[in-house]
């Protein structure tokens, strides 16, 4: 009998152990999970008028101060931060400020004393009127030109949201070319190659007598150089001319044999695809760093802790080719949340 009573509780442990096993089992995260377990986000192209008008939309994605603008229009509500769910500190270069080389090799006295005041446009934008912005950048548009900015959308808080700072090249190449690779995995027709010599990395002592033609496009890169705007700021013995252009012309302003722009402020991967062999321009600095926001009509607001909730949704967003639909697709990615283009 005792055998038997032995066996009997030898088999009962092993029952045990196998049901505590199992249970133990049932209790852990599945290590094993995939991608495939969150639906695809649906990213779809629009344009500002759809922006609040689209049947069976969830999110919107709209850079300021566009966003601003349609949220007061179409009653949409703020529901997420694309340069929060990106993640890094002080957000990711959208927009570089770039000069001739001829420029920075003849007179990089004025280069130094032009990005001075470019660092201190920052807290100028922070402290001047709207009134005093909106012609600052209106007075330099062509003719019957409408303004993205006016009365109406801009305020401090759409300044904030712009992401405006001046990071030298020197200091911020690593974060430029990370933020290429990372446009470059998602689409790799989105960008060039950046060679090391399109940072530059310091600037000399002559100076000599020069016209310096400068072009930003419309929206918050205008805002980098607002104050230079306003002043119309003279350099010693050289004399420069602002024009505020189109978004989407901005990249014929540097291209072609003898391109029309001396200093130019334009997307970040567009720098890379046009200019990044350094061959005609270097990279003085980025001026923007982010101004990308998500809206929806009540929907919930997302956030990197419950991002996965996009899954399946409908987002359409405004330029999907280009900066604001790379980098949504670059944050969908760090989250291992699957999307697909549908429209």
């Amino acid at each position: 009998m005792k055998k038997t009573f032995k066996a009997i509780c030898a088999a009962a442990c092993a029952v045990a152990a196998a049901v505590c096993v199992t249970s133990f089992a049932a209790c852990q995260p599945d290590d094993n999970k995939t991608e495939g377990d969150v639906p695809a986000v649906k990213l779809m192209a629009t344009d500002a008028n759809g922006v609040g008008a689209l049947d069976g939309v969830d999110y919107y994605v709209a850079a300021e101060p566009a966003a601003t603008t349609k949220a007061k229009a179409m009653g949409l509500d703020f529901s997420g931060d694309l340069q929060q769910l990106y993640g890094a500190e002080g957000g990711y270069p959208q927009a570089v400020i770039v000069a001739k080389n001829e420029l920075v090799e003849s007179n990089p006295a004025f280069l130094s004393a032009f990005i001075k005041e470019v660092k201190v446009n920052e807290s100028w934008i922070a402290t001047s009127s709207a009134e005093t912005i909106i012609q600052a950048v209106s007075s330099h548009l062509p003719a019957d030109t409408t303004p993205t900015f006016n009365a109406k959308n801009l305020n401090a808080q759409v300044i904030a949201n712009c992401g405006i700072k001046f990071v030298s090249a020197a200091e911020d190449k690593a974060r430029v070319k990370s933020f290429i690779a990372e446009m470059g995995e998602v689409d790799a027709t989105s960008v060039g190659t950046i060679s090391d010599s399109f940072f530059c990395k310091s600037l000399g002592t002559a100076s000599t007598s020069s016209s310096v033609n400068v072009y930003m496009p419309d929206g918050a890169p205008a805002l980098a150089l607002a104050k230079l705007m306003s002043e119309n700021n003279t350099f010693g013995q050289t004399s420069v001319t602002y024009n505020v252009v189109p978004a989407d012309t901005i990249g014929a302003r540097v291209s072609g044999e003898n391109p029309a722009a001396d200093i130019c402020i334009l997307p970040v991967n567009a720098a890379s695809k046009l200019l990044g062999s350094g061959a005609k321009y270097k990279m003085l600095g980025t001026v923007t760093n982010g101004n990308l926001y998500m809206l929806s009509k009540g929907g919930q607001a997302i956030t990197a802790e419950n991002i996965s909730s996009l899954g399946g949704k409908t987002v359409a967003v405004i330029n999907l080719a280009n900066v604001p639909g790379l980098t949504l697709k670059i944050i969908l990615s760090k989250y291992d949340i699957p999307f697909e283009t549908i429209g």
